[in-house]
């Protein structure tokens, strides 16, 4: 049920989306978190707006790390960074007016991030049709999608494993399909996509990425020697991707690795490519080794032969489904996680039992057929 109030002389009332046709020049807002992968998921579901909309205005609402990747896509029109500015809230109002000026008042927003910034966010959009969950700046309230049919996916756990069998529309659980149908997109939700430029100088043939957002996704250092080492016996460079040192030792968890991995002859590439140029050096590798992070979206959309390691991550819903991804998973999984819906930042358990049970030789065997 939408909330009324008022809007200059008249009332309006924003209302649930069930897919109700937007009409002509529609303009709508998207709003996610600022992370690496988000642009990429969502952009199954952007490119399905524009498929349906050809005359579309769209703006992104993102964030200020992510800044380099929404500029340059090409699904988005125009972009505001909601996460890192401090006074992102504050200075939203102005900048939506001028966008109303230029592109008519929002036929739809649809919000895919749960933060409370994202709902405040979306009551200030004050769309004519909303997707997920958003406060109403009169009253504060917040206001949630329905609980009936497809919506319900809204209020459900994702990654369990019965849930295609609640929701029989679904093909996979994977979160980019999952947007789609709440959003009441069609379109091809295995084929994401994200924007490249060429590197602004030779990148090696084999990349590697050792961080990730939890510590309970990181991969043994010693494994990593294990391969890296082989790889420099079979005369591969190899180049590591990540954030500027300092911010992947504050955010990403792998400073002792990476450390330990430049020792061993990987080229140091953190923070000395803009995100489309980390695109593009993925787009000429030839083979990708990461755990479950951003870096594996990036690689997934632009089909670079991928060994991706997932223990301590929900599979489920963030393995991309893509053949040129090759998953292993723990020879010695533990349930832990996935019991604390992941909300856990380090493992649970006295020994990292998961990902140290993705044994270093099943990396390389899959490196071996890759590089066949």
């Amino acid at each position: 049920m939408g909330i009324e109030r008022g809007e200059g002389t008249g009332r309006t009332v924003t209302l649930p989306y069930e897919g109700e046709d937007l009409g002509r020049r529609p303009h709508v807002a998207v709003v996610f978190c600022d992370k690496v992968g988000a642009l990429v998921v969502a952009s199954p579901l952007l490119r399905g707006l524009r498929e349906r909309y050809p005359d579309l205005t769209l703006d992104y609402f993102g964030g200020e790390r992510m800044r380099e990747l929404e500029e340059a896509s090409r699904l988005v029109d125009w972009r505001f960074s909601l996460f890192g500015p401090a006074q992102a809230l504050e200075d939203l109002p102005a900048w939506l007016d001028e966008r109303r000026k230029i592109a008519g008042d929002y036929a739809l927003a649809i919000n895919l991030e749960f933060d409370p910034i994202a709902a405040r966010a979306c009551g200030l959009i004050h769309p004519r049709f909303m997707a997920g969950p958003w406060i109403d700046p009169a009253s504060g309230a917040r206001v949630e999608p329905p609980r009936e049919g497809i919506d319900g996916l809204w209020h459900d756990v994702w990654n369990r494993p019965d849930l295609m069998q609640d929701y029989p529309v679904l093909e996979t659980q994977f979160i980019a399909e999952i947007f789609g149908n709440l959003a009441r997109v069609q379109a091809d939700f295995t084929r994401p996509e994200a924007p490249t430029a060429a590197p602004p100088f030779p990148t090696p043939p084999i990349l590697i990425a050792t961080g990730g957002n939890r510590s309970a996704k990181l991969w043994p250092t010693a494994y990593w020697l294990t391969v890296v080492r082989w790889l420099r016996r079979e005369g591969q460079a190899l180049g590591l991707l990540g954030a500027a040192p300092a911010e992947q030792q504050a955010a990403y968890h792998a400073a002792d690795v990476d450390a330990a991995v430049i020792a061993a002859g990987a080229i140091d590439l953190r923070g000395t490519l803009t995100l489309p140029q980390v695109a593009g050096a993925l787009r000429l590798a030839r083979a990708f080794v990461t755990v479950d992070n951003g870096l594996m979206h990036l690689a997934a959309a632009v089909d670079t032969p991928t060994v991706a390691l997932f223990g301590a991550s929900p599979r489920r819903i963030w393995a991309p489904p893509r053949p040129s991804v090759h998953i292993l998973e723990p020879s010695n999984p533990c349930s832990l996680c996935e019991e604390n819906r992941f909300r856990n930042e380090a493992c649970l358990l006295p020994v990292h039992q998961c990902m140290d049970s993705i044994e270093p030789h099943r990396v390389i065997a899959a490196l071996e057929r890759l590089l066949v």
